[in-house]
């Protein structure tokens, strides 16, 4: 009975828990788009009303914002999914020379965060201080066109970019599964490759297609960094950058109610699209396309057009890895900004990476960066292994409903996550936590649950329960068998987890810019923001080489890690 108890209460407090941390930011977002208070702090029951939805939904700028939102966000997914599909379907059904290069090297390109990438940019294409509108403005004259990054285009083209390794990523396992006696039939009747792709390939895939573009969509939806370094400075908004300019303003008092009643139509399409997106995948077996016969995909042969094909894959590489670091190489070395030319070359120092090693702020947010992902990083482990060993190990009455909170961040942006926590940790006033980088550390943890959970559900249900109840009748408590049996053979799954938290929590600045308060608790995407944004340039780019380099190798890591978890035999006792 004693020992029944003791389950029931470790589960229960695993619940209670998850159900805090999730719905307790939201139910304050709600409400904050109710209330009329100035202030957060100052927020009362008694002061509610609908005048943050009438503000906001009256103004014309919210439908410009809408307009931009969407073509911003369907432009970028329409990028994403056409180089994806098109270098997926290079290495998995064609015989395009140097696949190995683009297997390893689509997803190295996560290596570059979104925020340096959109810098390295800038200083490509920026219409007064870009390399290359500079070059031709050296040999057309000063009246030759310049392009102008600051612009949708140029936030489509680099979201673009951002979002083909995860589609890739995606669609090569189902390429490589395709059963090919249809391709094979329409070869047969005539049918040209062009043909066959189209009509049969592609039509395929259909189902696929639309579930990754509806994630494509989502993501871009929720990203930050991008429309922040290109958007703001033109005056072109989305709704990310919207709520940040309304909370984060310098020129007059945050209307906090508005940014929450902005987010909560944000939340609404986020949430409508993951639920289209959660309809699709349940449709998966109507559109089944790999069957029990053996079989080998055909590839086709690209010919003459191998060569080219090959180009137009590293020509993408060039652009999503190459060109942004070796832009922020160079930059790195500048005494002040200027193109690339003999008398640069002859000036170049390493001042600027003597320079981080004496400013002070520089020490203090990699030690704040190295907390916050050790933390989260650890957190999010630790507590998406509880929260699946309820789900999985378990006759909790409340495991599917677990499992379902679990999941629930992943539908919500950083951003709007982010002004959700901010109001929280005002109202929990009796825990110092706002503005601190465990504030920041609170708020991932709980945004990369949804991952983490499927992560360690998968890995547990891969361990045949006959070693856990040999435990237990050799008369071993619970944690002795968690440690003991589920830690070392899950351990790759425990590492890869930690290893793919720290890689996106170093890089995303949505939530810690909402979260943060002074310069004491800056972590690195932070400061680079505001170095930026302050014009310390050559400084950044020495931060940004260092920075993707390291990513670079957790990338690496990450990989390894995969792959050795892809390698774990299914364990039976």
């Amino acid at each position: 009975m004693g020992d029944t108890l003791r389950h029931h209460l470790w589960q229960h407090g695993i619940f209670l828990l998850v159900l805090f941390l999730v719905l307790a930011p939201l139910a304050f977002l709600i409400l904050g788009s109710f209330s009329t208070a100035r202030l957060p702090g100052d927020f009362s029951l008694d002061a509610m009303g609908l005048v943050n939805y009438l503000k906001v939904y009256s103004d014309p700028g919210t439908y410009e914002l809408f307009t931009n939102t969407v073509i911003y966000v369907a432009g970028s997914a329409a990028v994403g999914i056409v180089l994806a599909v098109s270098l997926a379907w290079l290495v998995e059904r064609t015989n395009v020379p140097g696949k190995i290069f683009i297997y390893a090297g689509v997803p190295m390109t996560l290596a570059v965060p979104g925020m340096l990438q959109a810098m390295a940019w800038v200083l490509l294409l920026s219409p007064r201080i870009g390399f290359i509108n500079q070059l031709l403005k050296d040999i057309f004259g000063p009246d030759a066109p310049v392009i102008d990054v600051y612009s949708l285009g140029g936030m489509i083209f680099i979201e673009g970019l951002r979002l083909v390794p995860t589609a890739f990523l995606m669609l090569v396992p189902l390429m490589r599964s395709m059963d090919p006696a249809l391709e094979e039939a329409a070869a047969v009747s005539g049918a040209r490759p062009i043909s066959t792709l189209r009509k049969v390939t592609l039509r395929l895939l259909a189902p696929a297609l639309v579930a990754v573009m509806i994630y494509q969509a989502m993501t871009a939806l929720e990203v930050f960094e991008i429309p922040g370094i290109l958007g703001l400075p033109a005056g072109i908004y989305v709704f990310s950058t919207k709520i940040y300019a309304i909370v984060r303003t310098a020129t007059f008092m945050p209307v906090y109610g508005q940014a929450n009643a902005l987010a909560m139509v944000y939340l609404v399409i986020a949430v409508v699209t993951t639920s289209l997106y959660a309809r699709m995948i349940s449709r998966a077996e109507r559109y089944t396309i790999i069957t029990g016969k053996g079989y080998r995909p055909r590839q086709l042969d690209l010919g003459k057009w191998k060569i080219p094909a090959l180009g137009i894959a590293l020509l993408f590489l060039f652009f999503s890895i190459a060109l942004p670091f070796l832009v922020f190489l160079y930059t790195s070395f500048l005494p002040y900004l200027q193109a690339p030319s003999w008398k640069a070359l002859s000036v170049m120092t390493l001042k600027n990476y003597r320079l981080l090693a004496e400013y002070g702020e520089v020490g203090s947010a990699l030690k704040n960066t190295v907390l916050m992902v050790a933390a989260t990083a650890t957190a999010t482990v630790a507590l998406s292994f509880l929260v699946s060993l309820v789900i999985v190990r378990s006759r909790f009455w409340g495991r599917r409903l677990l499992d379902q909170l679990a999941f629930v961040p992943h539908a919500i942006p950083g951003i709007v996550m982010g002004i959700a926590f901010f109001w929280l940790f005002l109202k929990v006033d009796f825990l110092p936590l706002y503005g601190t980088i465990w504030a920041i550390s609170i708020g991932f943890t709980i945004s990369f649950l949804a991952y983490g959970t499927r992560s360690m559900n998968a890995a547990l249900l891969q361990i045949h329960k006959e070693l856990e109840e040999a435990a237990y009748v050799s008369g071993a408590p619970p944690w002795r068998t968690m440690w003991r049996i589920f830690v070392p053979l899950m351990m790759p799954t425990l590492v890869g987890v930690w290893i793919w938290v720290v890689l996106h929590a170093v890089r995303i600045a949505g939530m810690p810019l909402m979260l943060y308060e002074g310069p004491k608790n800056q972590v690195l995407a932070i400061l680079i923001w505001n170095m930026w944004d302050e014009g310390y340039v050559p400084a950044v780019a020495a931060i940004g080489t260092l920075l993707m380099i390291v990513l670079l190798l957790l990338t690496v890591a990450v990989r390894v890690f995969g792959f050795r978890r892809q390698s774990v035999q299914v364990v039976e006792a």
